[in-house]
């Protein structure tokens, strides 16, 4: 049977609840539910029936938890240390359908990162240390390596893919079955295997602020790189030479960033050699 508190919280008898787990006002714990040790779990957040968070996660406000969904398991690195048990964070209104793993950080210097109103769809998989914008989706069966990071508003189709260490740009769109082991710009759509089939229109509609010379320049930015077949060196000249706003100028920044990644993180980026 479930009990409800003073604050509107309802835990049902069958949940396991660790002593140090700190639950705020509003949630909703069905049954066979489990919060591990050093959990916080957000205002408002439900956990529904069978749903695990392991250890050391914290989850923000009105997440919503599935059955079967395990978030905050150990990460899956042969470095990892229990002596060290790594975190996971998570922002506010994300859901975790059936299925989905996130695992926590291998140390304690980056945990593994979700932001607000990400949306995992069943059986997708953050690995650990990875870091995640706002407004992602991940389409069924889409999979994250460790120490991905993803920019907001990217969408995963089901069974996307990225390799450890890659970086995707915000807006990124990855096809159903497609993957990344480069660094994908901003805005851009990933077919296949790091395969850019163009820039991302339909996600920049759909982004607050952004306007039609916006996506504009944008698209002029992508075609002085990939479309005029110029080396990227040459490329980036030209397009330096011009002033840009600031949808156009991420994409120079994100381009200029990963060219100046050491090891691990030297990936290649998708298209021009680097």
């Amino acid at each position: 049977m479930p009990n409800t508190t003073a604050d509107n919280t309802i835990i049902h008898d069958s949940a396991t609840i660790d002593p140090s787990a700190v639950i705020g006002e509003g949630v909703v714990i069905e049954a066979g539910a489990l919060v591990g040790p050093g959990c916080v779990i957000g205002d408002g957040c439900r956990l529904r029936a069978r749903s695990m968070i392991i250890e050391h996660t914290t989850l923000g406000a009105g997440c919503d938890v599935h059955p079967y969904a395990v978030l905050g398991g150990d990460p899956q690195d042969f470095k990892y240390n229990p002596e060290t048990p790594g975190s996971v964070v998570i922002g506010d209104g994300c859901v975790f359908r059936e299925g989905v793993t996130v695992h926590r950080s291998v140390g304690d210097e980056q945990p593994t990162t979700i932001g607000s109103a990400c949306y995992l769809m069943a059986c997708s998989h953050v690995g650990h240390n990875s870091i995640m914008g706002d407004n992602v989706t991940l389409a069924n069966g889409s999979l994250l390596a460790g120490h991905v990071r993803v920019g907001a508003r990217c969408f995963f189709g089901g069974n996307a893919m990225v390799h450890q260490y890659t970086d995707l740009g915000e807006g990124v769109m990855i096809r159903g079955g497609g993957g990344a082991t480069m660094h994908a710009p901003p805005y851009t759509v990933v077919s296949k295997i790091n395969d850019l089939s163009g820039v991302n229109i339909v996600g920049l509609r759909r982004t607050e602020n952004c306007t039609r010379r916006d996506i504009t320049e944008v698209s002029r930015v992508y075609r002085l790189l990939y479309r005029e077949r110029l080396p990227l060196g040459a490329a980036l000249k030209v397009i330096e030479q011009q002033q840009w706003g600031i949808f156009a100028q991420r994409m120079i920044d994100f381009i200029h960033r990963v060219r100046a990644y050491g090891p691990p993180r030297v990936r290649g980026l998708m298209g021009p050699d680097i």
